[in-house]
């Protein structure tokens, strides 16, 4: 009996250090998510952060709840470094969120780590399709996917993008540039069209539309000159004339096009396709002051 009674004192005395061991990390949590209700975030992160540096030392595991709400009050505060540290050691415990992923990926952009910000969109998107910031994280996920020249990716994801995306230029822009990396040319008139409805001043949109109509005139043209010196007849001569009325259409658009484009911006670029216009559409004068221009 006597031996039973020792060790049920050995093992209360254990427990009892156990307890004492491990009531101040739970006291710690409490007076820091005390604080936290209150609204005293300040207070309460410094308690967190006291609580997790005191736990490592001893070699303790920190609850990701604690590692969790500390990287969000860091974030919240600056600390951006000691934000993603937390944060991601929160990421492989029970206690990740949605808030979590978005964080991390806010915190990534802000350091300039692309790679690392996609990730977290990608977990962020997959994870939660019902969360409040689903829209906001799958935007910035494809114009991600833009960034990093991930063409077909992006190209999948437009489709499942809210309708903001329509009136929104930047994203117009960014979509227009995918389809041109794929060689989806037809799409690409068509986006620019809608973006020049959005903005008559959308250089990308201008500088496709009329590079387009210049193109498509410039290869007609010579492909009916070709079929005409090779057949100087009269049959083939009426056929020249005939393409002469689109051919001539075509770089009327274009002209006006550059035109709008020089007045944005005198590119030499510009100045040059501007020459050559005038010069197809025999307008000598025009043609010589842009030359003038171009040598200036």
């Amino acid at each position: 009996m006597t031996r039973v009674y020792f060790i049920l004192i050995v093992v209360l005395l254990l427990m009892f250090q156990a307890c004492s061991i491990l009531q101040p990390h739970a006291g710690l949590i409490e007076e820091a998510e005390t604080a936290y209700e209150s609204g005293r975030k300040e207070e309460a992160f410094a308690l967190y952060r006291e609580t997790i540096d005191t736990m490592e030392e001893q070699d303790k595991d920190v609850p990701g709840e604690v590692y969790n709400r500390a990287g969000l009050l860091a974030f919240s505060m600056g600390e951006t470094a000691l934000s993603i540290d937390y944060l991601e050691s929160a990421r492989h415990t029970e206690a990740v969120t949605a808030e979590t992923f978005y964080t991390l990926a806010k915190a990534y952009r802000e350091i300039d780590n692309l790679s690392l910000e996609i990730s977290n969109l990608e977990r962020y998107v997959e994870r939660y399709p019902d969360a409040e910031a689903f829209d906001e994280m799958q935007l910035r996920l494809f114009e991600t996917m833009v960034e990093s020249r991930n063409w077909q990716q992006a190209d999948e994801l437009w489709p499942s993008l809210s309708e903001k995306r329509f009136q929104d230029e930047d994203l117009l822009t960014d979509y227009m540039i995918v389809k041109q990396k794929l060689g989806d040319e037809e799409h690409v008139t068509d986006i620019a069209e809608k973006l020049l409805a959005l903005n008559e001043n959308n250089i990308e949109a201008l500088e496709w539309l009329a590079k387009e109509h210049f193109h498509v005139a410039q290869r007609r043209y010579q492909r009916e000159m070709d079929a005409y010196e090779e057949n100087r007849t009269h049959q083939q001569y009426a056929r020249l004339l005939e393409a002469w009325d689109v051919i001539h259409t075509d770089f009327r658009i274009a002209l006006n096009y550059f035109e709008r484009l020089y007045k944005l911006n005198p590119d030499p670029d510009y100045i040059q396709y501007l020459v050559n216009l005038h010069e197809r559409l025999n307008n000598d004068d025009e043609a010589h002051y842009y030359r003038q221009k171009l040598n200036e």
